[in-house]
């Protein structure tokens, strides 16, 4: 059959064959969809059920629309190894990985069990050091292990929690049971991903989620959100408002940086990097353009040692210099507390047990992949004997190497191995190799096996640690491989919980319908509950508007251009079109050319070099990334179809532009119009008017006036005193290319006969005050933002100042001009810019004074509310 079914054959078989993967103790290793003797499991048959009568092609279309979804988000993760683009599409499987209540029940247990027993391990560590004390930690562990933060012993964090947001690594033995691979105890990365993938795929498979009775992610989010607001210092000066909370971030070259903005925005906190903070008399500070604002809580996304450069790693630039002071001062809690990573060590794994049961009481529930420390000779002597069968890890976070398999290793290599471990004992760990479950993914039209991993996440909440019902699941790149990383090329899945619909003692949320959920998480972002303006994102919104308005402006003069030379019916000749090469030489869109020496064909070759070639920098495609790399470094203040158009404008298609027609070009080029119209449009529809909005417009209103001066000076013939040259382009042409250049349309009185006329198009662009295209619109906006401005300083007054003036010279030539153009030209006769020498003096010095002026606004905005020249406090 054409369209037979993509999931089983003709005998109703399912068209899935897993591999054995890896093999411990002789035993297959576990598959998640079917059992041992290749019958389908249980808990997947409603899915099947669900998905079997889709063919190839209708299977196709869902992860098409997986992927769109996630380039329409920008969904991004960055490879750092990667030659070519370190920043990548998130990989994002479409079929789900599926855990039954009963099972998810033990897991929930044990990860909350495990929560307890490292926040417990924590504050002995940076406490008494009982466990060292009484033997069962060896002191090595501590001592050497660069995890441990000697600064941070003795700071007791707000109410004796260390730990606020922690992960689990788990993997399923091939007898079925999970196994905890790793700790994640500093900063773990992946729960904003995991919401995402539930965001995307529960779209996609919106049919078979709602019959699963997944159990959504949102409650998981909401109680970290309100446990954070717990963690307020007890000595905060100003009880009844809410406590202002930041989410710490190394800045857009992180690999995740896209979670930060995704978790900042779900938990409503504001996106901070280390130079938006400062501290000052043990007191941690938003340097925002109003003020000095005081930061309550820290939820990092640093690591330990970049997060205080005085204490710490001097080199750091992602830090904030006196952390450490504020927090042992009690005026600051930063989440998880500074140091929590001293537990992510290898080392620890071997006694965790004899911990569980000194610190809980309790024996370990969710064994860990058994490992030996080679620091004890017991340990050592089996790790060198049977190297072959074992992974060689770190012992201690930090030290940057990768895993090495023995059984990879050749004879020699493998003692070499064992001559570094013997010399070094402290700093390895020997691991079991563990198993990895196999579970379906959908490749090349069907499903293939790939081996998984899991990473469970726990918040502390207000009432105690909660587990989020899911995680994110990563697969190998290929079938059988024991590396499940990003980082390695891997991917991700979703993690689908089934709710028995049982009460349940460790969370006490339960679910609501899941799609309220996706609402919820297709909906715009919450309110930020600090809603402080940083002075780096305000110079961020700032130049995003400018650069929005570059690009317009430059997408509009070359899509003039084209259409003039290419269009028939206008009919111009590179001659006639001087005055707008002249304009993009002086723009650096196109480098400078003689029009007697250039025949249209060579124009047109430019155009298509500016608008598709990266290495011409000063080009429509770098103009376009440059525009989204601004945005992207204040995504978290920008609405979603902002964003979205952004991320539209700086992927064009790949294919054609290197050889486009010139009809093509057109195309292309009124494809970015209409996109930079509907970034604008989406900041007056969607953005709050608040300081954000305000940088952003201010950052438009300038770029757009400096623009409409220079097209005015190189159209309206008062750049230049060669009368020859103003006579080449008829006046017909020039107010044309004013119109279309600037954006606005022929209003009415415009045009006398037919055709424009020179007064009242000037008027238009110039002096009407309706019109939202014309200088006298930007100058008078201008000047009402600036007014509206937080805590104006002297440099911020004298921006206002200067608008001012510009707004005065524009009044006065305003009057001068049309009294000139009167006096030549009187109603129903068409004047030319030569006949009018005064209006052209006039127009001339209005111009330079004005251009002299706007450059200078942008330059004290900067000194007032950007560069920090001095500390302003509230």
């Amino acid at each position: 059959m054409a369209d037979q079914p993509s999931l089983f054959g003709e005998a109703g078989t399912l068209n899935y064959t897993p591999t054995t993967g890896l093999q411990i103790g002789g035993l297959p290793a576990f598959d998640e969809i079917v059992t041992g003797k290749g019958r389908l499991r249980p808990h997947w048959q409603s899915i099947i059920a669900r998905l079997a009568p889709l063919s190839s092609p209708e299977m196709a279309e869902r992860v098409e629309e997986s992927r769109r979804l996630l380039r329409q988000n920008d969904v991004t993760y960055t490879i750092y190894d990667d030659p070519q683009s370190g920043e990548r599409l998130w990989p994002l499987d479409v079929l789900p990985l599926l855990i039954p209540a009963a099972e998810w029940r033990e897991i929930e247990a044990g990860v909350l069990q495990r929560a307890r027993l490292m926040d417990a391990l924590l504050a002995d560590i940076y406490g008494p050091q009982t466990m060292v004390a009484e033997g069962i930690l060896p002191p090595a562990l501590i001592e050497a292990n660069p995890g441990f933060l000697r600064p941070c012993h003795g700071v007791k964090p707000q109410g004796g929690r260390y730990l606020h947001l922690s992960a689990v690594d788990l993997a399923r033995g091939s007898d079925g049971r999970w196994r905890v691979l790793a700790d994640r105890t500093e900063a773990p990365s992946g729960a904003g991903y995991a919401l995402e993938n539930r965001s995307v795929i529960g779209r996609v498979l919106s049919d078979c989620i709602t019959d699963a009775r997944v159990e959504p992610l949102m409650p998981f989010f909401n109680a970290l959100r309100e446990g954070l607001a717990t963690l307020a210092p007890r000595h905060r000066q100003d009880k009844d408002k809410p406590p202002r909370i930041v989410l710490l971030t190394p800045g857009p070259y992180n690999e995740t940086y896209f979670e930060h903005l995704f978790l900042a925005n779900h938990l409503g906190l504001t996106l901070v990097e280390g130079a938006d903070l400062t501290v000052r008399n043990a007191r941690v500070y938003i340097k925002t353009v109003g003020a000095l604002e005081p930061v309550d809580i820290v939820l990092r996304r640093v690591d330990d040692m970049f997060c205080d450069p005085l204490d710490l790693n001097a080199d750091s630039a992602l830090g904030v210099a006196g952390l450490i002071e504020a927090t042992r001062a009690g005026n600051v809690t930063v989440a998880n507390a500074l140091g929590a990573g001293v537990l992510q060590a290898m080392a620890f794994k071997p006694f965790l047990p004899a911990l569980s049961q000194r610190l809980l009481g309790e024996p370990l529930a969710l064994p860990d992949v058994a490992s030996w420390w080679c620091g004890g000779e017991a340990a050592l002597a089996h790790v060198l004997e049977n190297l072959e069968d074992l992974v060689i890890k770190s012992a201690f976070p930090g030290a940057g190497s990768q895993p090495i398999f023995g059984a990879d290793l050749s004879p020699g290599a493998r003692q070499a191995l064992a001559d570094e471990i013997a010399a070094e004992p402290i700093k390895y760990v020997g691991q079991e190799r563990a198993a990895l479950s196999n579970a379906p993914v959908w490749q090349n039209g069907q499903i293939e096996p790939r081996q998984v991993s899991l990473r469970v996440y726990v918040a502390s909440g207000p009432d105690g640690f909660v587990v989020m019902p899911g995680g994110l699941t990563r697969t190998s790149r290929v079938g059988g491989s024991p590396i499940v990383s990003m980082q390695s090329g891997g991917g991700s899945k979703d993690t689908w919980v089934l709710d028995d619909m049982n009460p349940r003692a460790a969370n006490t949320n339960k679910p609501r319908s899941n799609v309220i959920e996706l609402l919820d998480l297709t909906a715009q972002s919450k309110t930020i509950t600090s809603s402080e303006l940083p002075s780096r994102a305000a110079d961020g919104l700032f130049w995003m508007g400018r650069y929005a308005e570059r690009t317009d402006g430059a997408v509009r003069l070359l899509r003039t251009l084209v259409t003039g030379l290419t269009d028939p019916a206008r009919g111009w000749s590179v001659g006639d079109a001087e005055p707008l090469l002249n304009l993009a030489a002086r723009l650096q869109l196109l480098p400078w050319v003689e029009p007697e020496e250039i025949p249209t064909a060579g124009v047109i070759a430019l155009i298509r070099h500016s608008l598709s070639d990266p290495s011409y920098p000063t080009g429509i495609v770098n103009q376009l990334r440059q525009l989204a790399f601004t945005a992207g470094n204040v995504r978290d203040r920008l609405p979603v179809d902002c964003w979205r158009a952004v991320n539209a404008l700086d992927h064009p298609r790949k294919s054609g532009f290197a050889r486009a027609t010139p009809v093509q070009i057109v195309l292309r080029l009124d494809e970015l119009v209409m996109l930079s119209t509907s970034l604008i449009g989406s900041v007056g529809e969607s953005m709050p008017r608040n300081d954000s909005w305000r940088f952003l417009e201010i950052g438009r209103r300038l770029e757009r006036a400096i623009h409409l001066v220079t097209v005015l000076r190189n159209l309206s013939g008062v750049s230049t005193d060669d009368e020859d040259d103003i006579r080449r382009v008829s006046e017909k042409r020039q107010l044309q290319a004013i119109v279309a250049l600037i954006g606005t349309r022929i209003l009415p009185g415009m045009q006398n006969n037919g055709q424009l006329e020179r007064r009242r198009t000037l008027e238009a662009v110039l002096t009407n005050p309706e019109n939202p295209r014309s200088l006298v619109f930007q100058i008078s906006r201008l000047s009402w933002l600036l007014a509206n401005l937080p805590t104006p300083s002297a440099d911020g007054r004298a921006a206002e100042a200067l608008v001012m003036r510009a707004r005065d010279l524009l009044d006065t030539a305003n009057g001068l001009v049309f009294e000139a153009i009167e006096t030549a030209c009187p109603p129903g006769r068409l004047g030319r810019p030569g006949d009018l020498p005064d209006e052209k003096d006039i127009l001339r010095n209005a111009f330079a004074a004005i251009e002299n002026v706007l450059p200078e606004v942008s330059n004290l905005l900067s000194s007032a509310y950007f560069t920090h020249a001095f500390a302003r406090r509230a």
